[in-house]
């Protein structure tokens, strides 16, 4: 699966193994609590029963109640053992008969039963136990109940059949629930900052801080000072950089020094000077363009603060059809203009179209990177590929172009509008694989998937249907021109028109965010070089 909605997938994913977690440790913390007590509260039974046999050794026939009224030892020695076990901030210790009579026992020769109906639930546990000879005459309830001072508790019974008595021992079911208390209350902070935490995940763009904190590899180039690292490629990188006289700011594509082979060289020179002669409002503005003294060049361009497609929809997820098609009526008029003037890209794809709100309104689109541009008119600007090596990206390259790198022919842009359109309408590419060998045998081989069936929206049949044959192996399927597709998605935009007031709202709230992120970048431009 392609980054698309990695974010909150991610996060769901990290709930739920989080809650089974919680689960998990919360049983089996609950039943260690549980264990620790039952033996507590055993051993208080074992040794008040120990003074009950030598209690009823001493008394001959005496049994039960009879046995502490008369024989005075024997009460003695209960009445100790009692006081000794019996803290009421820890457990409490009491008798009962075989009818469910709680016995208490005085510090006097005295002993006061009570009726076996005001008994609390243990006793009558209890009781129905011991009319049942085939029972355990022990038990256990770990389900809080009241005492008879009506709080809540949990306790084990055991029967002395020699004394004809019961025992019973009952700890605080607050004091025992505790622990797993304080167990729940760690465990809610922790995921209240995991919360925090993803929430900030989610709400900034981590990798744009790490490239404002990292110190750019220089300081200028040429009459610009160079404020901070805002994108990085494998032969270049982007700059945010200041125009030293006139304050302008702009984006700033320099040659990495490592890059400096003649081929390259010579495709970012004419990268620049191609796309310095182009002029349209969907396509981005090159303002200069210069050597870098010890070799290279660079290129300064008008700086867009927005999101590119491919952004948009890894942090937003897919986008309603009435959006996918003002976006890509855009990228048709960029394209068309370029197709104008002979020039193709060659690499359009979703990171190399910038959506971003300006002047009161919405969803604008530029097109940029204008590294595979190809003049059809000038064998000066021939395909700079030798050995037939393949440029671009395979999972938004047509076929055409993986069968022969040399092909030229307009329609092979108008594969790369459909990849888009497909893209923000599903949120995947079209073809996925984990190794370009195989992703190209996709392209080449494999029919393009619908958009409609793997789309949350309800797409336009013409819609998928555009995309479908814009996305076709055979180039004479595709729409003719850029014109041609731009006038198709004009058609179809009555079925899903575009409404400018939910995306007013939903730039305010992506604008928000980026402020937000960009707000540590900021103090880093303004703050003096070190």
């Amino acid at each position: 699966m392609p980054k698309a909605n990695a974010k909150p997938l991610l996060g769901a994913f990290a709930i739920l193994l989080g809650g089974i977690l919680w689960v998990l440790l919360r049983s089996v913390f609950s039943a260690q609590l549980a264990d620790a007590a039952q033996r507590d509260l055993w051993v208080i039974t074992e040794l008040v029963a120990v003074d009950l046999k030598r209690g009823a050794e001493r008394s001959g026939s005496l049994r039960g109640v009879e046995v502490l009224r008369q024989d005075a030892g024997a009460h003695r020695e209960l009445v100790e053992t009692l006081r000794r076990a019996g803290d009421q901030k820890l457990r409490t210790v009491y008798f009962f008969d075989r009818i469910g009579r709680v016995l208490s026992v005085g510090t006097g020769p005295t002993v006061v039963a009570t009726e076996a109906a005001q008994a609390s639930q243990i006793v009558r546990e209890a009781a129905r136990s011991l009319a049942d000879p085939a029972r355990e005459p022990t038990g256990v309830v770990f389900e809080p109940y009241l005492d008879r001072e009506e709080d809540e508790v949990v306790g084990v019974w055991q029967w002395n059949a020699a004394m004809e008595l019961g025992i019973v021992a009952e700890r605080p079911y607050d004091r025992f629930i505790r622990p797993l208390r304080w167990f729940d209350g760690v465990f809610i902070a922790l995921l209240f900052l995991a919360a925090l935490a993803y929430g900030l995940y989610m709400q900034f763009d981590f990798k744009a801080l790490r490239l404002a904190f990292r110190k750019p590899d220089l300081e200028t180039c040429g009459p610009y000072q160079i404020l901070r690292l805002i994108g990085e490629g494998a032969m270049a990188n982007v700059y945010l950089a200041r125009h030293q006289h006139l304050g302008r700011v702009v984006a700033l594509k320099r040659l990495k020094l490592q890059s400096g082979k003649d081929e390259t060289l010579e495709r970012f020179d004419r990268e620049a000077r191609l796309a310095s002669q182009l002029h349209h409002p969907n396509i981005i503005t090159v303002l200069d363009h210069g050597p870098v003294p010890g070799g290279g060049f660079y290129y300064a361009m008008e700086y867009i603060q927005g999101l590119t497609l491919t952004q948009w929809v890894e942090e937003h997820g897919p986008v309603p059809p009435g959006r996918v098609i003002r976006l890509l009526e855009q990228i048709c008029a960029a394209v068309g203009a370029m197709h104008v003037k002979h020039l193709l890209h060659r690499d359009i794809k979703p990171d190399n179209v910038i959506a971003y709100a300006a002047h009161g309104d919405y969803d604008l689109v530029k097109l940029l990177d204008f590294g595979l541009i190809r003049d059809l008119d000038h064998e000066a600007s021939r395909d700079l590929t030798r050995g037939l090596r393949v440029l671009g990206t395979p999972a938004f390259m047509a076929p055409e172009r993986l069968l022969d790198p040399k092909v030229i022919d307009p329609r092979t842009d108008l594969y790369g509008i459909g990849c888009i359109g497909y893209f923000l309408l599903t949120g995947r590419r079209p073809f996925e694989a984990t190794l370009d060998a195989d992703l190209a045998q996709q392209v080449l081989h494999v029919p393009a998937p619908r958009a409609a069936p793997n789309s949350i929206f309800s797409v336009p049949t013409r819609l998928d249907d555009l995309i479908d044959r814009a996305l076709a192996k055979d180039m004479a399927l595709r729409p003719e021109s850029a014109a041609a597709f731009a006038a198709e998605l004009e058609g179809i935009a009555k079925a899903a028109p575009w409404h400018r007031e939910p995306a007013r709202l939903w730039w305010m709230s992506v604008q928000a965010e980026v402020s937000e992120g960009n707000a540590a970048a900021k103090r880093v431009e303004n703050s003096p070089k070190g």
